[in-house]
């Protein structure tokens, strides 16, 4: 049976060998139209298009697909155009390059930074230590600011041999079969794909971050290279369509009929130099076809020409719940019900999943699609996350909303990217899986992104102002008064630092004012005792030196502050940023803390912020961004929510999303309060 199969298979490869070869051994004459060859044939007075078939011993789909018009008949002494290259001895119809294999590439990888970033996050993000980082761009030990350019050390330089190099012309560092790529000015993602030997889908599939409009210059991506697969590819051809020219007639005329250009139709008619009534013609036409090829015998124009316009279906085709008629959400969390006295911690994931269903309870409503939460309790246990997630009707869900606590979150993360299901992170502002997991969702500003956006917000809101920095040697500093003060310092604003040991006096802080200068205070800690060891005096100097502006910046802890000195803030003229805010007088939370207290007959717990409205508004903002855009992205808008307001940010072209949107709250002295949200 194997053998017979061989016979059939090699004589079918003969039948194709001399039917590609035909047309040369006929010896027809040769024509140059438009810088290409053509074989041409003159029909003869009745002739049918099956009987030229059979003459030149080619089928009659080869006729038609060159010359299409003689679908129809053909036109007296009508000539039939056929490319030289499609019926050479050393090319088929779908002529195609061929298949290569790539080997390392000569260029360096460099990173540029952005707001935010930092030395373990970019580190991070590229699977390198901190300290090989370092030492290959030892200036970012000290300082790391937007702009900078750093070099990724690069660990191998081929798929089969390995070697570290702290070159600037070292090849893409790789892993495995896949590397990171600088995009280079004027490159193209058709060109990176072709250059790499991968596919669209991959390079898209391993950067949700791009889109198309998106391949931008000194960007970074990650490339799966060496991975073609079979691919539908739209290859164009050229076409003949007879025309018999009538009275009047201009080459211009008939381009313009035809929608082609003159220049062509005179391209394709070389010997006639005038139109005349009654001359016949032969009008370009492109032609495509479309054949499964591998990938890695393609061109750059013939991907771009298959793929172009196609880019946002692709992203569509990636997203699981494009075309479901359900939104599934997994709770996952530890509300250790086996307890008979829970900790708070675990009573405050209840309140938020509480809160989170009212949110589906209220939008489920306006909804085509049906909203499935399925709640799990991890008893905050890991082998109980374990068999939660060996659940196999898991991997329908869409959006995993995952615990704080690292071991439970790293695992969840991690199932999320391998089967593409969404998970957010709700609770924890350290994890960093957001740098390098596209799966993963940081719906809280991370540290250093919140400190470089509120350092901007500062500079530019106190132009012409000296930043005072008080720090108190017993309070240990928070670490994003760390970050601020470094990004202040490092764009050379005007600033001083002022130690306070013990209470510091009205008397005593004037001496510090230069006449007629502006000052912004910004503490290393919202702690209520630093807070009572500087407060008189700030106000001292604010009634007492009126030829100097004063202002505090301080902390979301100011919220809880008792109401004298909350009082005290207000005098102070002071703002404070924060990832959650609710005004006081919020008829919006006052609804939701009445509809709380009716649905499950007590009142969400005292607490900054309140998990019961972080669960509603992460319900609403989830809920609606799948129904509406069939993903969680950066392109979904802006949400102002009861407590936190949601925009998204990618932290890489390979890496996660994470929320940038925070809020600076104004205490203003005529005890007004004003808020924005920065995103």
């Amino acid at each position: 049976m194997r053998n017979s199969t061989k016979r059939i298979l090699a004589v079918a490869l003969s039948v194709l060998m001399i039917h590609s070869v035909a047309l040369a051994q006929l010896k027809l004459p040769v024509s140059t139209i438009a810088g290409e060859q053509f074989y041409y044939y003159k029909t003869k007075k009745n002739e049918s298009v099956y009987a030229v078939a059979q003459k030149l011993n080619i089928t009659k789909d080869d006729i038609l697909k060159y010359n299409p018009s003689a679908n129809e008949g053909f036109v007296k002494n009508q000539v039939l155009f056929f490319p030289v290259s499609a019926f050479s001895s050393s090319s088929s119809t779908f002529k195609t390059a061929p298949k290569r294999t790539i080997a390392a590439s000569s260029e360096a990888v460099i990173h540029t930074v952005k707001k935010g970033e930092t030395v373990y996050g970019i580190a991070k993000a590229y699977g390198v230590s901190e300290a090989d980082l370092i030492a290959r761009n030892p200036s970012i030990d000290y300082s790391l600011n937007p702009g900078d350019e750093v070099y990724i050390p690069i660990k191998t330089v081929s798929s089969t041999s390995s070697t570290t190099s702290n070159s600037e012309t070292a090849p893409d560092r790789r892993e495995g079969n896949l590397i990171f790529h600088t995009i280079k000015y004027g490159e193209t993602l058709y060109g990176v794909v072709n250059k790499y030997n991968t596919t669209v889908e991959s390079l898209l599939e391993l950067n949700p971050g791009l889109r198309s409009g998106k391949f931008l210059a000194d960007d970074v991506i990650k490339i799966a290279t060496n991975s073609p697969k079979e691919i539908k590819i739209s290859k164009e051809f050229r076409q003949f369509v007879p025309y018999t020219v009538v009275k009047g007639d201009t080459y211009e005329s008939v381009a313009r009929k035809y929608n082609v250009t003159a220049a062509d139709l005179r391209a394709n008619n070389p010997k006639v130099r005038q139109l005349k009534d009654g001359q016949v013609i032969y009008v370009p036409h492109k032609g495509y076809e479309t054949r499964t090829v591998n990938s890695s015998t393609v061109t750059t124009q013939e991907l771009e020409r298959t793929y172009s316009g196609q880019l946002d279906r692709i992203f569509k085709s990636q997203e699981k719940n494009n075309e479901k008629s359900s939104i599934d959400i997994a709770i996952i969390l530890p509300f250790q019900l086996q307890n008979p006295e829970p900790p708070k911690q675990a009573l405050l994931y209840t309140e938020f999943y509480r809160g989170f269903v009212l949110a589906a309870d209220s939008v489920s409503k306006h909804l085509k699609k049906k909203i499935n939460i399925n709640v799990f309790d991890t008893e905050h246990n890991l082998n109980k996350t374990d068999s939660i997630l060996a659940l196999p009707a898991l991997k329908n869900t869409d959006v995993i909303i995952a615990p704080s606590e690292p071991k439970q979150l790293a695992r969840i993360n991690n199932y999320g990217k391998r089967n593409g299901i969404t998970v957010v992170n709700c609770f924890s502002v350290k994890d960093d899986d957001y740098t390098n997991n596209s799966a993963v969702v940081q719906a809280n500003v991370p540290a250093s992104y919140l400190a470089t956006y509120v350092a901007d917000w500062l500079i530019e809101k106190f132009q012409g102002h000296t930043v005072v920095f008080l720090e108190d040697p017993e309070t240990e500093d928070k670490e994003l008064y760390s970050l601020i003060k470094g990004h202040i310092v490092d764009k050379n604003i005007p600033n001083k630092t002022l130690t306070i040991a013990s209470n510091l006096t009205g008397k005593k802080l004037s001496q510090y004012m230069d006449p007629g200068t502006s000052y912004v205070f910004l503490p290393n800690s919202g702690k209520r005792a630093l807070t009572n060891k500087f407060i008189d005096a700030l106000l001292s100097v604010k009634k007492d030196r009126f030829d100097c502006d004063v202002a505090l910046v301080g902390y979301p802890e100011y919220v809880i502050y008792p109401k004298d000195l909350v009082r005290k803030l207000y005098d102070v003229n002071t703002y404070y940023f924060s990832r959650f805010y609710c005004p006081p007088t919020s008829s919006s939370a006052q609804a939701l803390a009445h509809k709380y207290s009716n649905a499950y007959h007590e009142n969400m717990m005292n607490t900054a912020p309140k998990m019961g409205l972080l669960g509603f508004d992460v319900g609403i903002y989830v809920i609606n961004s799948m129904a509406k855009y069939g993903t969680i992205d950066e392109d979904t808008p802006l949400y102002r929510g009861v407590q936190s307001s949601f925009k998204l940010t990618r932290a890489s072209n390979w890496g996660g999303l994470f929320n940038k949107a925070f809020n600076i709250v104004h205490y203003m002295p005529n005890r007004e309060i004003r808020t924005a949200v920065i995103k």
